[in-house]
């Protein structure tokens, strides 16, 4: 069973064409599951190493950065 605009739906008794489109949904909506948590990976990995790079720096390059920061 699926929904569309309020009603639902028995995906076996739709079309050859329906179903390969109710597939191709599935896997769409699969797929953007997938790219919304490797984003989210990302975004911490991005802050990780960001973290990283700010403890590597200089300390005089640090003192500038606190200096600017606020």
């Amino acid at each position: 069973m699926f929904t569309i605009d309020g009603k639902e739906h028995d995906e076996k008794k739709i079309s050859d064409k329906g179903k390969v489109a109710f597939s191709q949904l599935q896997q769409i909506a699969q797929r953007k599951m997938q790219l919304t948590i490797e984003f989210q990976n990302q975004e911490v990995l991005q802050k990780h190493y960001g973290e990283i790079l700010k403890e590597e720096l200089p300390e005089d390059e640090k003192k500038k950065m606190s200096d600017a920061c606020c």
